[in-house]
């Protein structure tokens, strides 16, 4: 379903946990990775919204509740993944936070608002990393993905969204850090950065004068769709990605390339 660039893409008898797979992009990567020979387990706060995509995927897919920013949640994951398959070859860090209405400016932003996105975006990519590497690294090593944001590299004119974006800023870090530590033991570990894609969602939300505005900011005649960022999240799981590593690659239609004046 995705087009000629997957089928150079073999994912067969790799096991893959998606994060926030309780909808958005993990849908349709959920959907390849099963499509190109993987086993997938969706994980997500909204466990009936996991298991509801995992069920539409069908065979191949599995769902499960987890809450990231919770310790023992994620430590109740890291045990059914592995009593349910010994061993993980790919881990994808999509869930997150984000409050666009309240997660304003520096200066106009609530505390509680800070607190609650650094809870689930950095420290339960953190608690989910820490919890699978042991489980990649004893199999022999495998690939950790963290889905960041343009956001996380450049802030938006507007001045909006600082704790979204600081935390993601904070996740290529994070990527990184894995990258360097445990690459000699087997793990690559990369930071894919989205730009506008037409989800449902965005699409629901954003006002025409808005997605004109992004369609204009973009050097592609159209805007990503989530089969973009899935066709690259799939290669750098796979054998051929396997000497890519440390790196931050955005996917976001060269919008950060050009001034936008």
């Amino acid at each position: 379903m995705n087009g000629a660039a997957t089928k150079l893409i073999d994912l067969t008898g790799k096991s893959i946990l998606v994060t926030g797979g309780g909808g958005g992009l993990a849908a349709d990567m959920g959907a390849l990775f099963v499509d190109l020979g993987a086993r997938v387990l969706l994980a997500d706060i909204a466990e009936d919204a996991a298991m509801a995509i995992a069920g539409r995927i069908g065979a191949g897919a599995k769902g499960i509740g987890c809450d990231i920013s919770d310790e023992r949640s994620v430590e109740k994951l890291a045990r059914f993944v592995s009593a349910e398959f010994g061993a993980i070859d790919a881990l994808i860090n999509n869930a997150a936070h984000a409050d666009i209405a309240a997660d304003l400016d520096l200066l106009a932003t609530d505390t509680a608002v800070w607190d609650r996105t650094m809870q689930v975006n950095l420290r339960g990519t953190m608690l989910v990393s820490r919890a699978i590497l042991p489980l990649m690294i004893n199999n022999g090593g495998g690939a950790v993905v963290t889905v960041v944001s343009r956001q996380g590299i450049a802030p938006p004119l507007s001045g909006m969204r600082v704790a979204y974006g600081t935390s993601k800023a904070a996740l290529v870090m994070l990527a990184r850090h894995i990258a360097v530590t445990y690459g000699k033991r087997g793990i690559r570990s990369n930071a894919v950065a989205p730009g506008t894609i037409e989800t449902e969602r965005m699409l629901a939300t954003l006002s025409q004068e808005r997605l004109a505005q992004s369609r204009a900011n973009v050097l592609t005649p159209y805007l990503g769709a989530p089969e973009d960022i899935s066709n690259c999240i799939a290669f750098l799981v796979s054998d051929a990605g396997r000497y890519i590593t440390g790196q931050v690659i955005q996917v976001d239609g060269g919008v950060l390339t050009g001034l936008h004046e």
